[in-house]
């Protein structure tokens, strides 16, 4: 058994969420990572990267029977600094889509298959996460109708997922946050601070907000 000091622990990588509505350029900040990128595209918006000569692309076919390959890839031999997936909400439609198809319930998913769905997507991003590299996940973004404890009914902005899933995700996630433009200088920045209406966190840096170019902290920049 392996114990570390906190001393000697080191930041190494960073697995972060970005969540958005459509059109605030949640693609377009990932080819502001630095170092080398590849990014899986599941909705096929990575279009918006052209003669971005830092990034690599792999498209999944529409069924995603294609991701499994990928991953195992990605396993055997990881030479990015960045692997991103874009986006996981388009992931999971597509995969329930699929189920649907081939279902008992006239080409609407079953019950079962939000289950399994569950499963691949948490599973999926179990197996970004470990590997030498920074991950960086998209998803849509929506709006439900939370009540707390007290009574209190509010609207609250989050990832667009079904069920566990986006909790589940957004637990495994060092970093969480809203892609947004700004009205004052039409900017885009990611909101970081967690609230009530908004699901953010920053783990490892405790910022309210940055800009996609530096979202991803590099380790001597922490100890600066």
């Amino acid at each position: 058994m392996e114990i570390l000091n906190g001393k000697d622990l080191k930041l190494r990588r960073q697995t972060v969420l970005l969540y958005g509505a459509p059109g605030t350029g949640k693609t377009t900040a990932l080819g502001a990572l630095p170092g080398r990128t590849l990014i899986i595209d599941v909705d096929r918006g990575a279009d918006v990267l052209m003669g971005n000569e830092r990034v690599d692309i792999v498209r999944l076919d529409p069924e995603m029977k294609n991701m499994k390959d990928v991953l195992g890839e990605l396993e055997k031999e990881c030479v990015y600094d960045n692997v991103c997936l874009d986006s996981l909400s388009e992931l999971e439609r597509g995969l329930l889509t699929f189920l649907g198809r081939t279902g008992k319930n006239g080409g609407a998913p079953e019950l079962a298959h939000y289950n399994q769905v569950q499963f691949k997507m948490v599973d999926t991003c179990r197996r970004l996460r470990v590997l030498p590299a920074n991950i960086v996940l998209t998803a849509w973004e929506e709006y439900k109708e939370v009540v707390a404890v007290d009574g209190t009914k509010f609207t609250q902005t989050r990832p667009m997922m079904s069920g566990k899933t986006a909790e589940n995700i957004c637990g495994l996630c060092d970093i969480v946050g809203e892609v947004v433009i700004s009205p004052k200088d039409a900017n885009r920045y990611i909101r970081l601070e967690a609230q009530a209406t908004l699901v953010a966190k920053d783990r490892f840096f405790k910022r309210q907000f940055c800009t996609p170019e530096s979202l991803l902290v590099q380790e001597e920049k922490k100890d600066a």
